[in-house]
């Protein structure tokens, strides 16, 4: 079954904070949540999925990301058991050690003058790693 792919002119813009959401004009957008923008149009967002198994041998992943270095080379970070690890292109490497088993992370990029980093929040704490060296973190 062959998609169909439908571009449509946002004409008036984006409008993320309206005073009055009635007052959107036709043809434009209110926020983008669920949507990425894409050669000057918005698509839907599509799903996503883990990457690798859900269940390993060491646990279930609890949370992932993939952040990425200066020069835009991706970097996969996940939650598993009681460690964060990044993947350093042949094996899981651990960053953070003895974080409670059950818990969830939620992981989100970050970018300034300063690097990319990625932060990882859980209730063991916030764990801030920079891209560039993933195999050195801070507890914030």
């Amino acid at each position: 079954m062959a998609r169909e792919k439908i571009n449509k002119d946002l004409g008036k813009g984006l409008y993320t904070i309206p005073s009055d959401p009635e007052q959107i004009p036709p043809n434009s957008a209110q926020d983008s949540l669920g949507f990425i923008s894409i050669d000057g149009g918005i698509e839907i967002t599509r799903g996503k999925l883990l990457i690798g198994a859900e269940e390993t041998a060491n646990g279930y992943v609890k949370g992932e990301i993939f952040g990425y270095k200066a020069d835009g080379t991706a970097v996969h970070f996940r939650k598993i058991n009681t460690k964060i690890q990044y993947f350093n292109g042949s094996t899981w490497a651990d960053i953070v050690t003895g974080l409670t088993s059950s818990a969830e992370y939620s992981f989100s990029r970050y970018q300034s003058v300063a690097g990319t980093f990625v932060y990882a929040t859980g209730v063991d704490g916030i764990f801030k790693i920079h891209t560039a060296n993933p195999g050195n973190y801070v507890a914030m």
